[in-house]
């Protein structure tokens, strides 16, 4: 079922040690095979041209183009129109809120101003006005 024997072994042929040139002409060997392999993928890759993302044909996705073209120019008039249309209405704003007990609770004073306003409606001009 398994392999018993150890790791370092398998698949591996050892020389002997002082064998340098056949350790040499295994690594050419090998990197011989590296290079001629990834030449024949660059040659796979030239004879097909550019790959198509869409896979579509030329004609399929100058037609799409086209769509999206006219889509485009159809729809940002009909938003625009209607963005208009939606802003030019009078809309209602709703009703002041109601002061609730538990809003703008004041345990101490601001250390600016009188201490009652807050610091945006001080730096505003808002708190002067009141």
């Amino acid at each position: 079922f398994f392999d018993r024997s150890p790791p370092s072994r398998q698949g591996f042929v050892f020389q002997k040690e002082g064998n340098m040139a056949t350790t040499v002409r295994q690594a050419a060997r090998s990197i011989g095979g590296l290079a001629r392999a990834s030449l024949r993928n660059a040659q796979d890759k030239t004879k097909f041209g550019v790959r198509n993302m869409s896979g579509g044909s030329y004609e399929e996705e100058l037609a799409n183009t086209n769509m999206w073209r006219n889509v485009t120019f159809v729809g940002l008039p009909i938003v625009g129109g209607l963005t208009v249309y939606i802003f030019s209405q009078a809309h209602h704003h709703g009703h002041e809120q109601p002061a609730y007990s538990y809003l703008q609770i004041r345990n101490k004073d601001f250390p600016w101003g009188t201490g009652k306003e807050n610091l945006f409606d001080m730096l505003s001009g808002k708190a002067a006005k009141e």
